[in-house]
């Protein structure tokens, strides 16, 4: 029995050590080095199993780096790009990021599982206490985690709590310099006006949210998606390649100075201190938090304008304001005395969860999905820049707009893929009001030169900022084949493979196979259930419901078997709706069950409005088996 134990416990240390290496970044940026830290892992459990509280640190410390297993599956070991946008982004970004990573999680309760087994297993082993396993224990458990320096040559350079520390030592200098130097403009030079015939008005940058270029239009989706831009007078951009694949990796390098060879951002340089020093007034709307995670560095930036105004007075999520909002204090901004001026709009655009940003918008058409969300976004978007140009148009004006980045859209889900080409591809296209044509120019430029347009945007050459970018000129300038971004560390677009086409059925029916029913159904108390909630899918479209609820087997407690759905039951039939299982832990967690087992409880159904009546007691969920009976399970929850 003994030595079955002990074969279970190593058989338990090299699984553990797979998924330590695996969960903390290794496998991902692999090294044949990293044999040795598996080695090291390997060893601390072995030498743990002999006293009780080594057992019980590394049940308690491997546990808790476990948190970062979903993160170092997919971005690898931790740097100051992945902790910054893990610690810095906003909510929202937050809730696109839990997407990508909700099957990962799965991983972390395995290992966490295993732990406890360990322990577990191991605990009752007796062995006399000897200083010298010991401290061979705490040097490999040491090594492993932080390295060691011995002779000024460090042993394990890329342990992942010293990774970790030295990233947060890093985001805090950042912090610290950032708010130092953010309204130190001293280094700004003007050094001639570009254009002394100019007399534009106004001039306005747009911060586009979260937008592709590809479902664009006027950049050739096949859906008319910009009726507006598609016939505008001015230049567009068919090449820009975003600085980041989130927005606090972009901007700080899209709205700042940065300086890809020495990894730092200028922070005095910037697009509203160059402005200011050009002898504008500046005005800042936002439509983003006014503080939060990651909203502060552009709360910090808008307090350099002449004025700032928030529709938001918390932050990202603190309320769920229109973009429209902006344009009463646009209009009120147009309409003020001074006419020298650079306005800035700061958009939520086409920022996820994407169904939420239609609002009232009525696209041109029904929404069945969340592609068809994102699309009716760009839509808006359309809708909103020509609002802006009317406001304009007893101004002389130029506007400029560009995304901060770009999202993977599938028609299921929408969320943040920063390996993904497409997340790059933004839009940036000009309009002047005295433009009498549209120009298409194809040419790849870097978000990091996007500074350098803008300087020539608002008729100024500096010290700072090179003037042979505008878009006047762009059509001239070389190519930029393979442009610089910021994941992880600066790296060319080239090492992003992962493409996205983008979709093109968007309104293709998310409903599925509904069916009436007649003598093939059982009412069963083999399964319970319950219905969460019954109410409309997508805003824009009243027309399609969503059923949520789950079920289980009445004696094991587990999800129940074969094709699950709802059911719509009323005195004269009985309707199947086809769904789709979803995982809910919650439910498993209710029923007491391991953590290891299914967990897909929840029934998720998408119908026509037409099926759907007020009595929510007339709708369950169920199954139907392989000889195509349907069971509808019993609902004692509700």
């Amino acid at each position: 029995m003994e030595k079955k134990k002990v074969l279970l416990l190593y058989i338990l240390y090299l699984v553990s050590t797979i998924i330590l290496l695996f969960g903390l970044g290794y496998i991902k940026n692999w090294d044949n080095k990293n044999i040795i830290v598996g080695l090291m892992f390997f060893f601390c459990y072995v030498l743990s199993s002999k006293f009780k509280y080594t057992l019980l640190i590394l049940l308690i410390s491997f546990s808790i780096l476990s948190f970062y297993f979903p993160t170092g599956i997919i971005y690898g070991k931790p740097t100051e790009a992945i902790l910054g946008s893990l610690l810095q982004t906003n909510k929202l970004e937050a809730i696109g990021y839990l997407m990508v990573i909700k099957y990962k999680i799965l991983v972390m309760i395995l290992f966490i599982c295993i732990q406890i087994l360990i322990y577990l297993t191991a605990k009752n082993s007796k062995y006399k206490f000897n200083y010298f396993y010991f401290l061979i224990f705490l040097f490999l458990y040491v090594t492993s985690l932080f390295g060691i320096s011995i002779n000024h040559h460090r042993l394990n350079e890329d342990a992942f709590l010293k990774n970790l520390i030295t990233s947060s030592k890093i985001i805090h200098r950042q912090k610290i310099e950032q708010r130092m130097s953010l309204g130190d403009s001293s280094n700004i030079k003007i050094e001639s006006i570009i254009d002394n015939n100019d007399d534009t008005q106004v001039r306005v940058v747009i911060i586009g949210e979260a937008v592709r270029k590809d479902y664009m239009s006027v950049y050739g989706y096949p859906h008319t998606t910009t009726p507006f831009l598609n016939s505008a007078k001015g230049i567009f951009i068919d090449g820009l390649v975003s600085a980041g694949p989130n927005t606090q990796l972009s901007l700080t390098r899209t709205l700042f100075r940065a300086d890809p060879s020495e990894n730092i951002i200028h922070w005095g340089i910037n697009i509203v201190s160059l402005a200011n020093k050009a002898g504008y007034k500046t005005y800042w709307i936002s439509n983003q938090g006014a503080n939060g995670w990651g909203d502060d560095v552009f709360f910090n930036l808008s307090k350099l304008a002449t004025q700032n105004k928030f529709l938001k007075t918390g932050d990202f999520e603190s309320g769920n304001n229109d973009d429209e909002e902006m344009l009463p204090i646009f209009k009120n901004i147009i309409n003020s005395n001074a006419n020298n001026k650079v306005i800035f709009i700061h958009m939520m655009g086409s920022h996820e969860p994407v169904c939420s940003r239609v609002g009232n918008y009525k696209p041109s058409f029904k929404i069945y999905n969340e592609a068809g969300c994102y699309v009716a976004t760009i839509e808006k978007l359309d809708l909103f820049i020509k609002k802006i140009t009317e406001i304009l148009k007893d101004k002389k004006y130029k506007l400029m707009y560009f995304s901060d980045h770009g999202l993977s859209v599938e028609k299921t889900t929408i969320f943040h893929d920063n390996d993904l080409y497409e997340e790059y591809q933004v839009p940036l296209f000009y309009l002047d009001s005295e433009s009498k044509e549209q120009i298409h120019i194809k040419k790849k430029l870097s978000g990091l030169n996007l500074l350098d347009i803008y300087s020539t945007f608002i008729n100024i050459k500096t010290n700072v900022t090179d003037h042979k970018y505008s878009f006047q000129l762009a059509s001239e300038l070389a190519d930029n084949i393979d442009p610089i971004i910021y994941w992880e560390k600066y790296k060319h677009l080239s090492t992003i493979q992962k493409r996205q086409p983008p979709v093109i059925d968007i309104e293709t029916n998310i409903t599925k196979e509904i069916l009436e029913l007649k003598n093939n159904y059982t009412f069963t108390d083999q399964c319970i259930s319950y219905v969460d909630y019954v109410k409309i899918a997508f805003p824009a479209n009243p027309q399609i419901y969503k059923i949520v609820g789950w079920a289980a087997s009445t004696k094991e407690k587990e999800p129940v078997n074969g094709i699950v759905g709802s059911f719509i039951v009323n005195k004269s039939k009985v309707i199947f709706i086809k769904g789709d299982a979803e995982s809910r832990s919650g439910v498993r967690e209710h029923f007491n069950m391991p953590k290891d087992t299914n967990s897909n409880y929840g029934i998720v159904s998408f119908l026509d409005k037409k099926y759907i009546n007020d009595n929510k007691e007339n709708i369950y969920v169920g199954y139907r088996d392989k000889s195509n009976h349907y069971y509808i399970c019993s609902k004692p929850y509700n």
